[in-house]
């Protein structure tokens, strides 16, 4: 009877201890879909201006907030302004972002990836983080001209041209071409680093600007 007393009391344990995780479960999923609206709910683009013209994105905070908070915060302070886009793939991508103008230059901190299955580069005109391996984002990112469907699943979506008028734009883009800025537009904006102060906080006393600044 002792035996099956201590059984009956283990199986017990484990029904309430299986019933807990799939509640946190649940309630972390709701949690989750909550933030991905009030991210949403932004309507985020940014304008970058560049010597060819302006390209504007829409920005996907739901797919990618803490990336989308970086380039947002490195737009804020002016950080993008002046650099060179360093490398241009003809018919395939232009590359921009860094610091050092050479592919090798950072933030002085960097952000984890952030990747949804529903987000892909079988479009052109995807603005995304380039990076030296997993886990290694920083201001570096890239501009698709193409489809580049092999690139599904690296690399960390963080927008998409807004019309085609952009992505004709991106095509004239040369190597040494410069961005003039990048401006922020979106519903209650100057709100949205507001959900970040942890990592606000962190980059404000990590951030290396360029030395042409």
């Amino acid at each position: 009877m002792k035996k099956i007393a201590i059984l009956v009391s283990i199986l017990m344990i484990l029904l309430v201890s299986t019933i807990s995780a799939k509640e946190n479960k649940s309630k972390q999923v709701k949690k989750d879909k909550e933030f991905e609206k009030i991210m949403k709910d932004f309507q985020m683009e940014a304008v970058m201006k560049t010597t060819q013209g302006n390209i504007t994105f829409f920005l996907y905070p739901e797919a990618a907030p803490k990336n989308v908070a970086n380039f947002v915060f490195l737009a804020k302070n002016d950080f993008y302004n002046g650099l060179k886009f360093f490398r241009v793939v003809p018919n395939g991508l232009v590359q921009g972002g860094d610091p050092a103008e050479n592919g090798t230059g950072t933030t002085g901190y960097i952000i984890p990836d952030e990747k949804k299955k529903w987000l892909n580069f079988d479009v052109e005109g995807i603005l995304a983080m380039s990076n030296s391996g997993p886990d290694t984002n920083s201001s570096q990112f890239f501009i698709t001209m193409e489809a580049m469907k092999e690139l599904n699943g690296k690399y960390t979506i963080i927008g998409g041209i807004k019309s085609r008028e952009d992505l004709r734009v991106i095509r004239t883009l040369r190597e040494n071409d410069k961005i003039l800025s990048v401006d922020i537009k979106g519903k209650k904006v100057d709100n949205f680093l507001n959900y970040f102060p942890d990592e606000v906080s962190e980059w404000e006393s990590k951030l290396k600007k360029p030395s042409n600044q």
